[in-house]
């Protein structure tokens, strides 16, 4: 074996696994009732098209006007999503896979799976997509330090994972274990 081949490479890409719970909130902001409920029970709803709002507790992305992915990525197990007096609330926690990806080669990776531009000029922190991916739908966001989050429906999950690592591999592309 080569010296080159024995050297341990630093991975362009590390896929790591988004666990949590997920509920979509349903409701329209310009309804007073809707909208107080949804603001006492701690919800900020981005009002932005294609953005998302993240607080200590969760993350809460925008999937159309009167449409809202609410994912608690720290929730215990007996985590339940709020429940509004208006609107609608609907627990799909066992519905939605997941990774956070990151690395130097992470949009690379990306570009390869999806046609949307997530180039930082037009897909920058705090901006959310769906979209076509590796012929699933699935949710990206761009977060901080250049990592995206990916969400796609579970039934979708092997598979997104399985073509990310057939396109990665040209990127180093590594999945780890969440930690703790």
């Amino acid at each position: 074996m080569s010296e080159d081949a024995a050297a341990v490479r630093e991975p362009g890409v590390v896929a790591t696994p988004l666990a949590g719970r997920f509920a979509i909130v349903r409701g329209s902001l310009a309804e007073v009732r809707f909208a107080t409920a949804a603001a006492d029970a701690g919800l900020a709803l981005p009002t932005a098209p294609c953005t998302y709002v993240r607080s200590a507790e969760h993350t809460v992305y925008w999937l159309g006007p009167d449409e809202w992915l609410l994912a608690a990525f720290a929730a215990d197990p007996a985590w339940q999503p709020p429940s509004l007096a208006a609107g609608a609330v609907v627990d799909v926690s066992g519905a939605y896979v997941g990774w956070r990806l990151t690395g130097q080669h992470v949009r690379q990776v990306l570009q390869h799976v999806t046609s949307y531009d997530v180039h930082p000029r037009v897909f920058s922190p705090g901006r959310c997509a769906s979209t076509v991916f590796a012929k699933a739908t699935a949710l990206i966001a761009a977060e901080e330090q250049g990592a995206f989050a990916v969400l796609v429906r579970r039934s979708y999950g092997h598979y997104v994972q399985r073509y990310l690592a057939a396109v990665g591999e040209e990127y180093g592309l590594e999945f780890r274990a969440p930690a703790g």
